[in-house]
C-alpha cells in the first residue's frame, strides 16, 4: 500500500506542476538555453575577444606607421622704423607626411610571442568556463529533480502519517489502545507537515537556481529514470585517469601558457639593453606669404635611418627585468600547484565515484529492507507485539531510506561528471548520455 501511496503521489506531484505549464524540458534543452542566456559564460567569451586583440595590437608595433599632418595660420606682422610703419597680414601653412617602419625593435618582438601566449591562456580560460557551464547545468538539473523527489517523498510521508493517525484516533475511540498513541501519531505526522512544507521552499529555490542561468522559467522538466545503470568509471586505473588528466587538463595547458608568456615578457624587458633602429621617409610642403620677405615655398624630401642606443636609463630597465623575472617564478610556481592538485583531485574524485557506485548498490538494498521491515512491524501491531512507535519509526524510516537512495543517483551523476571535468574531458556528449535516461530511449549507458 505505501508503495502505491508514493507512487500515486509522485505521479500527481510530476502532473500538477506539468499542468501549470507550458511544456517540461530535459536537461540538453536547458543547456542549450544556458549557451545562450549565461550570464557568467557570455561574460567570459566577452574577456576572451577582449585579450584577444592584444596580438593585433603588438603585431601593429612592427609594422608600418604613416602619419599626416598639416597647419595653416594667419599673421598679422607690424614693422616700425622712423617715420614709417607698416603692417601685413599674411597666410602661412604646410603639410606633412612621415612613415616610419621598424628595423630592429627585439622589444616589439617578444612582446607580440607574449602576446601570442597569453591569448591562447585566454582562450583556455575560455575553454574552462565552458566546461564549468556544464558543471553548473546538470548541478542545477539535478538539485530540482533531487528536490522533486523530495517532496513528493515528503508528500507522500504526510499521507501515509494522517492515516496513521486517523486510524490510531479511530482504534482509541473504540478502546483498543491508549492516548499516548495518538499523541505520538500526532506528533510525527506534525512533524511531516513541516517537512513537506520545507521541501516545497528547496523546490522553489531549486528552480530559482535553474532560470537563474538560463534566464528562463520552467515549471516542470523531465524526471530521471532511476533504473539507469550505475557503473564505474572507465578506465579503472587511478594511473589511467592521473595520466588522463595531466594529458587533457585546461587548467593546466592555461598555466602552461602563462609560462611562456612570462619567458617572452623576460626577454623583452632585457631588450630594453639593446639598439633600435628605424626606416624614416618624410615629405613637407610649406608656403609662407609677406610682403617683406616675398612670400616663400619649399619641399623637403627626406630618407633615414634612426638609430637610437640606450645608455643609461637610471636603473629602470635592470628593475623591469627583475620583476619580469619573479613573474616567471610565480608561473613556475602556479603550474607545479595546479599539477599537484590535478593529480590529487582526479584521485579523490575516482575513490568518490567509485564509492557512489557502492552507496547506490547498499541505498537500494537498504531501501528494500526498511519495506520488509515497515510490512512486517505493520503485521507485529496488528498482533499486538509491536507498539505504535514502532510502526511509526519503520514508515519513517522507509521514507528516509528512499530519499537516500535518490540522493546517492543524484550524488552518482555529478560526481561522476565532475570526474570528467577535472581529467579535462567533458563534453556535451556526457550530458547527452545521461539526457538520454530522461526520455523514452534508454539504450545509452553514461
Amino acid at each position: 500500500m505505501l508503495k502505491r501511496i508514493i507512487s500515486h503521489f509522485t505521479l500527481t506531484s510530476i502532473i500538477c506542476l506539468a499542468g501549470s505549464y507550458s511544456y517540461a524540458a530535459n536537461l540538453m534543452d536547458i543547456f542549450h538555453e544556458a549557451q545562450k542566456e549565461d550570464a557568467q559564460l557570455r561574460s567570459a567569451h566577452a574577456l576572451l575577444q577582449a585579450e584577444l586583440e592584444a596580438v593585433p595590437q603588438s603585431r601593429a608595433q612592427l609594422l608600418p606607421n604613416i602619419s599626416l599632418s598639416a597647419n595653416t595660420a594667419t599673421i598679422d606682422r607690424e614693422f616700425s622704423g622712423g617715420s614709417n610703419n607698416t603692417e601685413e597680414r599674411f597666410n602661412s601653412n604646410g603639410y606633412s607626411a612621415r612613415l616610419s617602419q621598424p628595423l630592429f625593435r627585439a622589444d616589439r618582438w617578444y612582446q607580440l610571442l607574449s602576446a601570442k601566449a597569453s591569448s591562447k591562456k585566454a582562450l583556455a580560460d575560455y575553454q574552462l568556463a565552458e566546461q564549468d557551464l556544464i558543471i553548473r547545468v546538470a548541478e542545477a538539473y539535478f538539485n530540482v529533480l533531487r528536490a522533486e523527489d523530495n517532496l513528493s517523498s515528503a508528500v507522500a510521508a504526510e499521507t501515509a502519517f494522517r492515516r496513521q493517525l486517523d486510524q490510531t484516533q479511530e482504534r482509541f475511540d473504540v478502546g483498543l489502545i491508549a492516548i499516548t498513541d495518538v499523541h505520538e501519531a500526532q506528533a510525527v505526522y506534525d512533524l511531516s507537515r513541516v517537512t513537506r512544507i520545507t521541501q516545497e521552499e528547496e523546490r522553489d529555490n531549486s528552480f530559482t537556481a535553474l532560470e537563474s542561468i538560463t534566464n528562463q522559467t520552467y515549471g516542470a522538466i523531465d524526471p530521471l529514470d532511476k533504473s539507469m545503470p550505475i557503473t564505474n568509471p572507465e578506465p579503472v586505473a587511478a594511473a589511467e585517469w592521473v595520466s588522463m588528466s595531466i594529458e587533457n587538463s585546461i587548467a593546466l595547458a592555461a598555466s602552461k601558457y602563462q609560462i611562456e608568456a612570462a619567458k617572452q615578457e623576460v626577454k623583452r624587458q632585457k631588450s630594453g639593453h639593446l639598439p633600435t633602429l628605424d626606416a624614416v621617409a618624410s615629405y613637407s610642403h610649406a608656403e609662407d606669404g609677406g610682403i617683406s620677405f616675398l612670400g616663400n615655398e619649399s619641399d623637403i624630401e627626406n630618407y633615414a635611418l634612426e638609430l637610437n642606443v640606450p645608455i643609461f636609463q637610471g636603473g629602470g630597465t635592470r628593475s623591469k627585468v627583475r620583476e619580469a623575472h619573479h613573474r616567471l617564478v610565480q608561473a613556475k610556481e602556479n603550474y607545479e600547484s595546479q599539477y599537484r592538485s590535478v593529480k590529487q583531485d582526479i584521485q579523490r574524485q575516482l575513490r568518490t565515484t567509485n564509492s557512489d557506485v557502492l552507496r547506490v548498490a547498499a541505498r537500494k538494498l537498504a531501501l528494500k529492507s526498511n519495506q520488509s521491515a515497515l510490512e512486517a512491524t505493520e503485521g507485529g501491531y496488528d498482533v499486538g507485539t509491536r507498539n505504535i512507535v514502532d510502526v511509526l519509526q519503520a514508515r519513517n524510516n522507509l521514507f528516509e531510506s528512499q530519499r537516500d537512495y535518490y540522493n546517492a543517483i543524484y550524488d552518482y551523476i555529478l560526481n561522476y561528471l565532475m570526474l570528467k571535468r577535472i581529467a579535462g574531458t567533458i563534453t556535451p556528449d556526457d550530458l547527452n548520455a545521461f539526457n538520454r535516461w530522461l526520455q523514452e530511449d534508454h539504450s545509452a549507458t553514461p
